[in-house]
């Protein structure tokens, strides 16, 4: 049976591309519009998902637990925007769910989420577990036995079915790699931001990175209240240059320290590298302030682990522990084609 995924690989563009397509929506060429849709009745991918449909009595209701869309710079639109096009392709074939969001700085909210999700049983689950020490609280009263895929996050001694996102060290070592490329003097020193309620995933970027790095640096970690977060991202305005000439961002947030850099006018003096397609930093990374964005393919995360629940529960496939996305490397002179292909909105 094809898949988008299949056809998104014959045709060499992202499942966010062809998702595009088939619905007219966004932006896209007509030449690849033309390819993809010759791709599509050529592997009869409409035909066969409808014809597997009809053979098909079970049902898979899905939980998903994932942050507010608008939280880091809106990056969890991306994943969210996955899911939904996973649901939309698989809507004859008895395939639901039902979206439990949260704070990922407040466990509260967590614990909210999780007890609304625990009124209902469902056949499997999806879930972001940022706070993973409140979140394995209440794992085996409620996942118990069901298939839980995690995505942009992983938690190794948990019962997970299956861990879809990025390798997160190899990413700070990818990150690494590209600051001591672009800070010819070794005398140069880098500053670390990250989230102050950090996580595995980004905790292990960290140690990635420190790892291969070859600067002396410090880590600054940025405080989830507003004032807070302002007092400090001042103090790091009056740093650049002067004590440091590269920065490090461990999430989306990336854009914070570029509109310091602009501000400054720093462009040519500060080295930037970090994370995440989210729109303020596409338009950062436009105008060259920051140097490098890798990103994690959040929407094709989001997409895989609707459809892998499917496969699972609905088919019977046996599915794999592990799915690491490709990390993609992104600059000023590439990001037109990623802002076009990665997703469904960036």
């Amino acid at each position: 049976m094809a898949t988008i995924k299949d056809v998104a690989e014959k045709a060499g563009v992202s499942i966010g591309t062809v998702d595009r397509i088939i619905h007219n929506r966004g932006r896209f060429s007509q030449k690849t519009a033309k390819k993809v849709k010759k791709i599509i009745h050529d592997l009869d991918y409409r035909t066969n998902i409808q014809a597997r449909n009809l053979s098909l009595s079970k049902q898979c209701s899905i939980a998903v637990l994932i942050p507010h869309p608008d939280q880091d710079s809106n990056y969890w639109q991306l994943p969210y925007n996955g899911m939904r096009t996973a649901l939309e392709e698989l809507a004859t074939s008895h395939v639901s769910a039902d979206f439990f969001h949260f704070d990922r700085h407040d466990k509260d909210t967590l614990f909210q989420a999780l007890n609304m999700m625990a009124e209902k049983e469902y056949d499997a689950y999806v879930a972001a577990p940022l706070i993973p020490d409140e979140f394995l609280e209440s794992y085996e009263d409620i996942f118990q036995s069901k298939p839980v895929v995690f995505f942009d996050t992983d938690i190794e001694n948990s019962h997970r079915l299956l861990y879809i996102g990025q390798d997160s060290r190899e990413a700070g070592h990818l990150a690494a790699k590209l600051i001591n490329l672009l800070c010819h003097n070794k005398k140069m020193r880098v500053l670390i931001v990250t989230p102050a309620t950090e996580n595995d995933h980004l905790t292990s970027r960290i140690l990635g990175f420190r790892e291969r790095v070859t600067m002396e640096h410090d880590i600054i970690r940025i405080p989830t209240d507003n004032s807070n977060a302002v007092e400090t991202y001042a103090e790091i305005k009056d740093q650049l240059k002067s004590k440091y000439q590269a920065v490090y961002v461990t999430d989306s947030s990336s854009h914070q320290i570029a509109s310091l850099i602009k501000e400054r006018n720093l462009n040519s003096d500060v080295a930037l590298v970090g994370y995440d397609l989210v729109e303020k930093n596409i338009e950062y990374t436009k105008r060259g302030v920051i140097d490098f964005i890798l990103t994690q393919r959040p929407f094709e995360q989001g997409y895989l682990s609707i459809k892998s629940l499917y496969q699972k529960v609905i088919l019977g496939t046996v599915i794999q522990k592990e799915h690491f996305m490709p990390i993609d490397i992104i600059t000023a002179e590439n990001i037109s084609c990623y802002v076009e292909s990665l997703s469904g909105k960036t």
